[in-house]
């Protein structure tokens, strides 16, 4: 909100400011405007803070619009699960605390459409380059069984063997939790150094042996501990094609927006002819100038 009010308020002073003298001089102005405790606040304070709000908005709509002409987007069903979305925040009371922080429904809806709009950009950008992400991330498609005792863990394979599935047979045997069908990659921190290891050294779908993750901790009397984890995988595929649009989702969520902003400006042609904007565009900034 104070932000929403300082842009307010700087738009009044630029308003009386008919031509170029003017405008230079509140840029450079080092007139006092308000001060308070240990703060002062300058006119060029005031034109910073406006220049780069003004510049985030500005970026944001152009970046919208790009990726508005994108083939695959279509702006009804984003526009359909933000009203949604607002829907079920005015359900639970929210609404009030979504005027305050955004200044109104509207301007929050417009916030979260660009989030998705950001969204669609990041799996344009990772389809463009998405055979080397493939190769640096080598995605499978797998369940991730883990176990507290080796014997649950192998009586989870026999069941799997006589049968029964794989998820029915881990929550039957004391499984940490029940598995999921996901899309893991080489670069996940949640796979232990063992899984990898499997993964990386065998083209084998279906099950695995048992894999075995052993951690050492140390007490104040510097006794070792050793707890092992017993992981069981079913890897469904290993051929991207079968799972391609859960792959390019988990790539778009990892890629840097930083790095997409920046991609679709350059390939657009846009420029900035103002440094303290071209900062607030390019993360490398400080490499390139």
């Amino acid at each position: 909100m104070k932000k929403i009010l300082i842009i307010a308020f700087a738009l009044l002073m630029l308003a009386g400011c008919s031509d170029a003298s003017h405008y230079s001089y509140l840029s450079d102005g080092d007139e006092v405007l308000f001060t308070g405790p240990n703060t002062t606040y300058t006119k060029n304070d005031l034109y910073k803070s406006l220049k780069l709000s003004a510049t985030e908005a500005i970026s944001s709509d152009i970046l919208d619009k790009i990726a508005l002409k994108l083939d695959d987007v279509d702006i009804d069903a984003i526009n359909a699960d933000a009203d949604e979305l607002i829907e079920t925040y005015k359900s639970l009371g929210y609404e009030s605390y979504i005027i305050a922080s955004y200044g109104s429904i509207e301007a929050y809806k417009k916030s979260y459409v660009s989030t998705l709009l950001l969204n669609e950009l990041s799996k344009a950008y990772v389809k463009n380059d998405f055979d080397t992400l493939v190769a640096e991330k080598k995605p499978v498609k797998m369940q991730l069984a883990s176990f507290q005792s080796q014997e649950d863990a192998q009586k989870c394979i026999d069941d799997v063997a006589n049968g029964s599935t794989f998820d029915m047979a881990a929550v039957n045997n004391n499984a940490d939790a029940a598995p999921q069908s996901t899309v893991y990659t080489d670069d996940d921190t949640s796979l232990a150094f063992e899984v990898k290891d499997y993964l990386n050294s065998t083209d084998k779908t279906g099950l695995s042996t048992i894999i075995v993750n052993t951690k050492s901790s140390q007490d104040a009397n510097g006794n070792t501990t050793e707890t092992n984890t017993y992981y069981v995988v079913n890897v469904e595929s290993r051929n991207v094609e079968d799972f391609k649009d859960e792959a390019i989702e988990l790539f778009a969520s990892q890629a840097s927006s930083d790095d997409v902003k920046k991609y679709f400006i350059s390939a657009h042609d846009i420029e900035f002819f103002d440094q303290d904007l071209y900062k607030v565009m390019s993360s490398a900034y400080e490499e390139l100038k």
